[in-house]
C-alpha cells in the first residue's frame, strides 16, 4: 500500500512556503454510504480482482435487497434498496472506500488539477472514511476540473455532493490573489481551523 503524507505535514509545508498559492479543501458527503450505486460497486470490485466465490458472496448480498419499515406496530410493504451499503455490515466500509478510491485515482492522474509538490511527490489528497482532504495549488486554475470531475463521478457512481457544503481553507500572500479566487470558488472559504479526522486511510 503507498503511504501518503498525512495531512498535519503538507499543511506544514505549505505554511513554509514562500509564495503561497493554494488551498486546502474538506469534503464531506453526508449520507455517502447510502447513495452508491450497486452496479456501480460490483463492476468496481470486479475490476480491482476480487472475483470468484468472494465476489459472488457480495453480488448475493445486494441481489435485489428490501428494507421494511414498521409503522404503529404494523409492517409495511418492504421497499426496494438500489443504493447504499448495509448498515451494520463488517464489509460496508471495505467496499465504500473501494469505490471512493476510484475518485481518487482520477484525481490524482488528472493533469489539470495540480496538487503540492513535496519533495519529488505531488500530494493533491487524504482519505477518512467518507471524508477527503484536497490539497490545491493554484485553487482558480484547478477548481473547475476539480467540480467537473466530482460531478461526473457522483452521476456514474452515486456519491454527490453539494459544492457548498465544502469548507476550504485559503493560503495566500496576495490580496488581489485572494479576492479573485474567491469569486470563481462556488464553496465557503472560511478564517477558522479545517478540524482534520483522525482516522486516516490513505
Amino acid at each position: 500500500m503507498v503511504q501518503y503524507p498525512q495531512s498535519i505535514d503538507v499543511i506544514h509545508h505549505i505554511n513554509k512556503l514562500k509564495e503561497k498559492k493554494h488551498m486546502v479543501i474538506s469534503i464531506d458527503a453526508e449520507k455517502a454510504f447510502d447513495k452508491i450505486q450497486h452496479p456501480f460497486m460490483i463492476k468496481t470490485l470486479s475490476k480491482v480482482r476480487i472475483e470468484g466465490s468472494y465476489l459472488n458472496i457480495i453480488k448475493a448480498i445486494y441481489d435485489k435487497p428490501t428494507a421494511d419499515i414498521i409503522l404503529n406496530g404494523q409492517k409495511l410493504t418492504p421497499f426496494p434498496l438500489r443504493t447504499g451499503t448495509r448498515q451494520g455490515c463488517p464489509l460496508s466500509p471495505l467496499l465504500f472506500d473501494t469505490v471512493l478510491e476510484v475518485l481518487a485515482i482520477a484525481i490524482r492522474q488528472e493533469e489539470e488539477i495540480k496538487g503540492i509538490q513535496i519533495g519529488k511527490e505531488e500530494v493533491k489528497l487524504s482519505l477518512f472514511a467518507d471524508d477527503m482532504i484536497l490539497y490545491i495549488k493554484n485553487p482558480k486554475d484547478s477548481i473547475k476540473k476539480l467540480l467537473d470531475l466530482l460531478n461526473e463521478f457522483g452521476n456514474v457512481a452515486g456519491y454527490k455532493i453539494n459544492a457548498k457544503k465544502y469548507v476550504a481553507f485559503l493560503y495566500t500572500n496576495s490580496e488581489h490573489s485572494e479576492r479573485e479566487t474567491k469569486k470563481t470558488i462556488p464553496f465557503t472559504i472560511t478564517t477558522k481551523k479545517i478540524k482534520l479526522p483522525r482516522n486516516k486511510l490513505n
